[in-house]
């Protein structure tokens, strides 16, 4: 079964707007570096403790993460921070 043009055409800017959405999130969003980093499991992120739910393999001091939610500021009971380097997510507990 092919698309219609009519479908190939919706489809294309479907994938338009996904893309310029995550462009602009990702462009809006606060980076914070990993200050220091233990046993991929430990973070302090701003000043603040971070510690994985199970582990955050290969996440490195230097790294920049943004917060997908959870507060920076450790204001919160859980976090999901995403890697840029690594390009992956990891839940934390906000300490």
């Amino acid at each position: 079964m092919t698309a219609t043009k009519k479908e190939k055409a919706r489809m294309k800017r479907t994938s338009w707007f996904a893309a310029t959405c995550l462009s602009i999130v990702s462009l809006a969003a606060d980076s914070y570096v990993i200050e220091a980093a233990v046993n991929d499991e430990k973070f302090v992120i701003n000043g603040e403790l971070f510690v994985a739910h199970t582990y955050c393999f290969g996440w490195d001091e230097g790294d920049e993460v943004m917060f997908l939610d959870g507060s920076p500021y450790g204001a919160c009971a859980t976090a999901t921070l995403y890697n840029k380097r690594k390009k992956n997510t990891c839940k934390v507990w906000c300490e």
